[in-house]
């Protein structure tokens, strides 16, 4: 008999579709897939490499090494007496730890001045925030998430933080953002309200209770050029507040994210992840690598090599 002849009465059973649900990420998928779906389909599900890292430079490194100036207050870095603001050496120490870091994971600033605008960023926002925000910390990297039927929803707080009434109700949520404010109108800072507001419903299904308000930091506006002195108070710009006080706003938000995981789920589906209808913003499109076959084109001559 041939051995082939000794499977003849063996049955294989159809592989079995997975029936677990995808987890999305409120940024590096919602958000990402929000601002460009094209981009995200390549970058965020394909995992190609963007050959241009400054956003991900920039906002990986203040994440990162404002993270080491909290627990550097807290005393749980090794050798650091808790209850101490972080000096401008030790913020440089930090910086270069997180910056080795991410140089073996190929993420590089471009230029030495973006390294040392960083820097200098995160130093002045130590200086000026960090006596009052680090003795209220309660939590960094806080990690949220709940279950929308058809996916899983995931986010991390920067910063959960005290106010003086100590109820869980009466905390803020602090989330950096490492670039300049965007303006009222632009739909990247309604996205960033969405997200605080689905923050605060991943806070709710947590503890119970909405937090009192989110703080969105952004760390750029802290920006000072070399031999300028760093700012004594913080810049009207820096901050953008955002209440919990009206629920139907945050039922909103979830709406439009639940839109947009749906849509995610589409492409995969059909592995198709089409330019979006409107073109993104200056920044999404010049630091992608898509650009020059993209329906929207460059926004940008090319520069000569």
């Amino acid at each position: 008999m041939a051995p082939w002849q000794s499977y003849a009465g063996v049955s294989v059973q159809p592989r079995q579709q997975s029936s677990t649900r995808p987890r999305f990420s409120l940024t590096s998928d919602i958000i990402s897939f929000r601002r460009c779906r094209r981009q995200y389909g390549y970058f965020g599900n394909d995992g190609y490499i963007p050959a241009q890292t400054l956003q991900v430079f920039f906002g990986t490194v203040i994440h990162q090494v404002l993270d080491r100036c909290h627990r550097h207050y807290s005393g749980l870095i090794q050798g650091v007496p808790g209850g101490n603001i972080p000096t401008d050496a030790d913020v440089d120490t930090y910086f270069g730890e997180v910056e080795n870091a991410l140089r073996t994971q190929g993420i590089r600033p471009v230029s030495s001045n973006v390294r040392n605008q960083a820097l200098r960023v995160i130093q002045n926002f130590n200086n000026l925030e960090g006596p009052d925000l680090y003795p209220r910390v309660i939590d960094t990297e806080y990690r949220l998430e709940s279950d929308r039927t058809q996916y899983i929803m995931r986010g991390v707080v920067d910063v959960l933080a005290d106010t003086a009434n100590a109820e869980v109700s009466q905390r803020e949520i602090w989330d950096y953002k490492g670039t300049n404010r965007p303006n009222a109108s632009d739909p990247i800072l309604q996205d960033y309200i969405w997200q605080m507001c689905v923050y605060a419903e991943l806070y709710r299904v947590r503890t119970g209770s909405y937090p009192l308000r989110a703080i969105l930091y952004f760390i750029n506006e802290l920006r000072s050029d070399p031999g300028e002195p760093p700012p004594k108070r913080r810049p009207p710009r820096a901050v953008f507040e955002v209440d919990f006080s009206d629920p139907t706003v945050i039922q909103a938000a979830l709406g439009a994210f639940d839109v947009t995981a749906n849509d995610i789920m589409n492409c995969k589906a059909q592995q198709d992840w089409p330019a979006p209808s409107s073109q993104p913003d200056e920044g999404t499109c010049d630091i992608c690598d898509l650009r020059w076959s993209c329906v929207y084109g460059p926004r940008r001559p090319r520069m000569p090599l």
